[in-house]
């Protein structure tokens, strides 16, 4: 796994012999994209990075031969019956602008839609409506049910 540019802080504690858990401090939100190849169906390499820079020319061409085989955003979790790191799926990334040229990105996974970059506080007036461009897509699994 190659980490690149960025600062993240990881805590590993213990409640337990044998049980451990790992703690993100901060609050940025990283992304880990696992690449691998089209002929062998075989993983190649991870990429695990708060760069969106590096993420969109991952994304935008894998290289030769290779597809990205899974895209998470990892995120600091505060649900309460859930805190720590939250692990999600990433089913569509996008960029968009505000009116001011400010750049920022949303990620949508099962658990809702993230935005990062640009500034804090985005009310819907502000945003660049006519500035919408799609990174990434996937199709979301079947839904299961199990019934008796």
């Amino acid at each position: 796994m190659t980490a690149d540019k960025g600062k993240a802080e990881f805590l590993f504690s213990s409640n337990a012999p044998g049980s451990w858990n790992l703690s993100l401090e901060g609050s940025e939100t990283w992304m880990h994209l696992t690449i691998a190849s089209s002929d062998e169906q075989t993983v190649v390499r991870t990429l695990a990075t708060n760069d969106i820079e590096r993420v969109k020319q991952t994304l935008l061409s894998p290289g030769e031969g290779l597809f990205v085989r899974s895209f998470q955003a990892i995120f600091v979790s505060d649900f309460p019956d859930n805190a720590g790191l939250g692990v999600a799926e990433v089913y569509d990334l996008s960029e968009g602008k505000t009116k001011k040229g400010d750049v920022f990105y949303r990620l949508k996974t099962k658990y809702g839609v993230f935005r990062f970059g640009g500034p804090t506080q985005l009310p819907a007036r502000q945003e660049n409506l006519d500035w919408h461009v799609r990174i990434y897509s996937a199709e979301r699994p079947a839904r299961r049910f199990y019934a008796e």
